[in-house]
């Protein structure tokens, strides 16, 4: 029921947006494996395109983007791991890959010509990047068990780089 009420959510968000007009050259490439995974991908305007691949079981993933030229990717391997992305402007990009079990990774892009990155290995890991503005860059990597972490950036510019491994 949760993952039906999130993505009825991210659906009305995109929508809201304005004309929820279905352009041609929009593109979303889903591949899941497993059971009981779960997709949902929205997208208004022109130029984007999202890549949802899920292996294992239990996982879900939700990616919302408004604008033009935006690009998105998921990957998700072993079990109950959660992404979510949003990106609202243009040339924005958002790459997310874990693998392990009970990770959680959320990324918001709002502006123009962001790119975020996203990779975690192990267990019980969650990290969030949440960018508004112009040309900035994030990138966290995070191995192990237990870690969080959540980078805000606004403005112009901004590069931030986490690494974290070990065991909580």
């Amino acid at each position: 029921m949760k993952r039906l009420l999130s993505t009825t959510a991210a659906a009305l968000l995109v929508f809201s947006l304005g004309a929820a007009h279905a352009d041609p050259r929009n593109r979303v490439q889903i591949d899941q494996r497993g059971y009981n995974n779960g997709a949902a991908a929205a997208q208004q305007g022109a130029r984007n395109g999202t890549v949802v691949v899920q292996g294992g079981n239990g996982h879900y993933a939700q990616g919302v983007q408004s604008g033009y030229n935006n690009f998105l990717r998921m990957d998700q391997y072993g079990t109950r791991n959660s992404v979510g992305t949003m990106q609202i402007g243009s040339n924005n990009l958002a790459v997310t890959g874990q693998d392990g079990r009970n990770l959680r990774a959320d990324t918001l892009q709002t502006g123009h010509n962001n790119v975020s990155g996203i990779a975690q290995i192990g267990r019980n890991n969650t990290a969030v990047a949440d960018q508004d503005g112009w040309n900035n860059s994030s990138a966290i990597i995070q191995v192990g068990n237990g870690q969080d972490v959540t980078v805000r950036q606004r403005g112009e510019g901004n590069i931030s780089v986490v690494v974290q491994s070990g065991y909580n």
